[in-house]
């Protein structure tokens, strides 16, 4: 999704922590992202999740986008969020654009929406 668009001026966080047996710092795949774009950080006590999961009522996206997430687990995970790059983050982040769950269902609504922003499918 990122590599063969090199140019397009993005930047993507990925936040990964436990969610299943076998989930554990030590086999994360880090070689997964290799784009320089790209960060990424191992969240053991799933801070970034929790937070959006507990403030997922106030995020404020532009459109719904496909998916459902279960609202019976501890952290929010298997999502991608989209914000404007002029989004600010105090105690809470404006600037949503989209976000779906599970990442592999709603892939292609993330491909549209940053292919949107770029004005371009190249």
């Amino acid at each position: 999704m990122f590599a063969p668009r090199p140019k397009r001026d993005i930047r993507v966080f990925t936040v990964w922590f436990r969610m299943y047996p076998g989930d554990e710092e030590s086999r994360w795949p880090r070689e997964l992202f290799t784009d320089s774009r790209m960060q990424q950080r191992w969240d053991e006590p799933k801070t970034a999740g929790r937070w959006f999961l507990d403030h997922l009522h106030d995020l404020q996206p532009a459109h719904s986008v496909s998916g459902k997430f279960p609202q019976r687990v501890d952290a929010m995970w298997d999502t991608w969020m989209l914000f404007d790059r002029k989004a600010r983050w105090t105690d809470r982040p404006d600037g949503l654009l989209s976000w779906g769950y599970p990442i592999m269902a709603t892939r292609g609504q993330l491909q549209e929406d940053l292919d949107a922003l770029s004005g371009a499918k190249s």
